[in-house]
């Protein structure tokens, strides 16, 4: 592990005019982009272009695809919660989101590890760090290399805006909107990560460090300033203060809306949306988009019907308030209220307690997009307490020690206290709970999690 690896630093940083003086940086990490290689290269995720040039490389053994299925099956995904903020208006720490924000940061292997001690069991941290260490190599010859001139050209496009105080500008427009203060010694690190997917635009956040994914060749550069001031908003949502996040949940409560649980989860996405693909790609083109403004319909469709809200809040300087959750939650429940029985929208949201593995991964590549997802094994008193102190769909399967499962459900829940559930045989039950959420228990024996889905929501819709 002594060899040197390229953290490929491009410390393009500039200094913001606005109130704070944030300091902005563009990079770019080797060992972040071999990270997202193998996850792309892997069985569980859809085809892409990363996966085909793998498959038609010199590389495509079966040494390497073991390598890759051994990474695949890595557990990095643990969390902690801030208690004191309501759930989950203040994002879990994540395990993984540490780690990736470890490998922007690091310059190489050796100093990943040292950063990333006592973040996951250290056995796993070793196999992951050796396997990245195999295959950045790898990556290095069939993208990085052969495609170094695209990667520069979306790096001088990013550049631009972060000359002409865009990135500055624009956070302080968030800053006002979210009304959340930002210390101006803590820098905005932005990870650019090429994809070879034709038109592909992604991004995502954690900490100070946004990944802004750009294809190969994209022209639109007004959108792809747009997708990183996007998860930049993420950022600052996220760091709104602890008496901010409780009166955005108070607000919502006070709704009285059945769907106010839901309506929340959407909102961080759809600000995000509103903000960086509806207000900023206004002022900067002169009129909005007439397309979709995000890959996922729901916080697309949310975001163009909340924006002109957002848009006179932005005009008059004002932060976010309680009138204008009033006016959003009306605007969910008045035009959108197929939502609340629609599988993709509610596992958007979703906290999974499966026997198997293999359930999980089911349920992982089907709902594919999500917003906020999390993992339990096996179902216990302590589990069923995590699942219950996060208002999001709750999602069990049963497929061993039927009868202790249910029994364990139904003390833990008090909806389920006169439901009738046969251990004996194979169902699918959806209670609405307290918290205004979905409850979904899957009890199986024989048939796989995807056979029962399918016989009970061939539309993806609850009936």
């Amino acid at each position: 592990m002594k060899q040197l690896l390229s953290l490929l630093l491009v410390f393009i940083s500039a200094k913001s005019i606005a109130q704070n003086s944030i300091t902005f940086r563009i990079n770019y990490s080797d060992l972040y982009a071999t990270y997202d290689f193998l996850m792309k290269i892997s069985d569980s995720y859809p085809d892409n272009e990363l996966k085909t040039i793998f498959r038609a490389s010199p590389y495509n053994t079966a040494e390497y695809t073991d390598r890759v299925t051994a990474y695949e099956r890595l557990v990095m995904d643990y969390n902690y919660s801030f208690g004191q903020y309501p759930a989950p208006l203040k994002l879990n720490m994540m395990s993984r989101d540490l780690l990736e924000r470890n490998l922007v940061l690091s310059e190489n292997v050796d100093a990943f590890v040292s950063r990333s001690l006592g973040i996951i069991p250290q056995e796993d941290l070793t196999a992951m760090a050796s396997l990245l260490e195999r295959f950045l190599p790898v990556y290095r010859n069939l993208v990085s290399e052969p495609y170094k001139t695209a990667y520069e050209e979306q790096k001088q496009n990013l550049l631009k805006y972060l000359n002409d105080d865009s990135f500055s500008r624009y956070f302080q427009t968030g800053l006002d909107f979210y009304g959340t203060a930002w210390d101006s010694s803590i820098p905005i690190e932005l990870n650019l990560l090429l994809s070879l997917d034709k038109g592909n635009l992604g991004a995502r956040a954690f900490g100070n460090v946004a990944v802004c994914e750009a294809s190969a060749g994209l022209q639109d550069h007004v959108s792809f300033f747009s997708v990183a001031i996007h998860e930049i908003y993420h950022i600052i949502y996220d760091n709104q203060s602890l008496q901010t996040k409780h009166d955005i949940q108070h607000w919502f409560n006070t709704t009285k809306s059945p769907n106010s649980q839901y309506a929340l989860l959407l909102l961080n996405e759809v600000l995000a949306t509103a903000l960086g693909n509806g207000y900023v790609i206004e002022q900067l083109n002169g009129k909005t988009d007439a397309h979709e403004w995000y890959g996922n319909r729901y916080i697309s469709q949310m975001a163009k019907a909340i924006y002109p809200v957002v848009k006179d809040y932005i005009k008059d300087k004002k932060p976010m308030d309680e009138a204008f959750v009033q006016v959003y939650v009306k605007m969910y429940d008045t035009q959108f209220p197929q939502w609340a029985n629609e599988l993709n929208h509610l596992f958007t949201y979703r906290y999974i307690v499966a026997d198997t593995t293999e359930d999980w991964l089911y349920l992982r590549k089907t709902y594919r997009y999500h917003s906020y997802s999390r993992f339990g094994a096996p179902i216990s008193p302590a589990e069923i307490e995590k699942v219950k102190a996060t208002p999001i769909t709750k999602l069990f399967i049963i497929f061993q020690n039927h009868h202790a499962a249910i029994s364990l459900l139904k003390d833990g829940f008090t909806e389920l206290k006169d439901k009738k559930m046969n251990a004996n045989k194979e169902f699918i039950n959806i209670f609405r709970l307290k918290d205004n959420t979905r409850l979904f228990i899957i009890n199986r024996h024989q048939s796989t999690v995807e056979q029962l889905m399918d016989s009970h929501f061939p539309k993806q819709i609850i009936e």
